[in-house]
């Protein structure tokens, strides 16, 4: 039969893999979330293309209208002009022609800004449009495989922890509680192999005697870091 330091080699290997398997377990759902954070992020990115779109509209009907006041307000100036009596009307409307003139031509690049603002958005959008439905194909080809994963993921663990358990059983009664006290408070960490006598978790040289009763697959604590020590194979 096995001694405790074999058994407890065996112990730690699996316990390991099982935390390993944990893991992966635990990453399946946070892969899924990202995935579902990047449909979010494309989603707004094509939100956001679109009331940039609208704004670029609106500001153009906007300023358009605006031109057309102003162009009308030029022509009843002008109008004006033609009628004026005397020097110092001639002179006031000449110069608000020149601002009216002036305004229109303000307004018309205004225009031609936000026309080009909602061209370069428009063609932005079947882009964007085609990031969100990629963004979606890619969470559902995920989740589909992710289910298949998780299924095998449990599979694997539970042939691991039927395997520490029969393991387990061939422990000492007499180490048991050690054993026990050590799994509850460190987990998969309660154990540290040792190589060249030294403990390879807190890296303390043991002692000749320790070795020696290592040697003989007993169980033998690190008198530095207080986990259960084996020998590798």
């Amino acid at each position: 039969m096995a001694g405790p330091a074999t058994v407890l080699r065996e112990i730690h290997r699996l316990r390991k893999d099982a935390r390993t398997l944990q893991d992966e377990i635990e990453r399946v759902p946070r892969m899924l979330k990202a995935q579902q954070a990047k449909i979010v992020r494309q989603e707004e990115a094509l939100r956001e293309a679109h009331e940039v779109l609208k704004r670029a509209k609106l500001t153009t009907h906007e300023k358009e209208s605006e031109l057309k006041a102003t162009q009308q307000l030029t022509a009843k100036h002008e109008k004006q002009l033609s009628e004026a009596t005397s020097k110092k009307e001639y002179d006031a409307l000449k110069v608000e022609i020149a601002a009216d003139k002036k305004k229109s031509q303000v307004i018309e690049d205004k225009i031609l800004e936000s026309m080009v603002a909602a061209e370069d958005k428009s063609a932005q959008i079947p882009t964007a449009e085609k990031a969100v439905a990629q963004a979606k194909a890619d969470y559902a080809d995920h989740e589909k495989t992710s289910q298949v994963r998780l299924t095998e993921l449990r599979e694997q663990l539970a042939k691991v922890h039927t395997a520490i358990k029969e393991v387990e059983s061939s422990l000492p009664p007499d180490v048991l509680p050690a054993y026990e006290r050590l799994l509850a408070a460190r987990g998969e960490d309660a154990m540290a192999a040792v190589q060249n006598r030294t403990c390879m978790a807190c890296y303390t040289e043991i002692t000749a005697q320790a070795f020696n009763d290592l040697m003989l697959s007993q169980f033998v604590l690190c008198k530095s870091c207080g986990r259960v020590l084996y020998l590798p194979e």
